[in-house]
């Protein structure tokens, strides 16, 4: 069993197991121990290392990260911030 840890903050770390798969969907390689892992916000590509998802979403959903970015820049941010 292989610990592997999610790179969104609010979700705890799992097993291997429990994500339903034991390798990236992007680059096919078997999770090695604390990997950090996350899935894309725009699609249903599956668990990935975030390596891999940081390219995913950079390629395929581009428009809708700038999109995203410029719906959040008028936004205030909270003090702690």
């Amino acid at each position: 069993m292989v610990i592997v840890l999610w790179r969104d903050p609010w979700l705890k770390p799992l097993s291997d197991g429990d994500l339903g798969t034991d390798a990236c969907s992007l680059c096919k390689q078997e999770f090695q121990a604390m990997d950090y892992v996350t899935g894309c916000e725009f699609c249903t590509a599956g668990a990935m290392h975030a390596r891999c998802a940081d390219e995913h979403i950079m390629k395929k959903h581009k428009k809708q990260v700038e999109a995203k970015v410029n719906d959040h820049r008028d936004r205030r941010l909270h003090d702690y911030q």
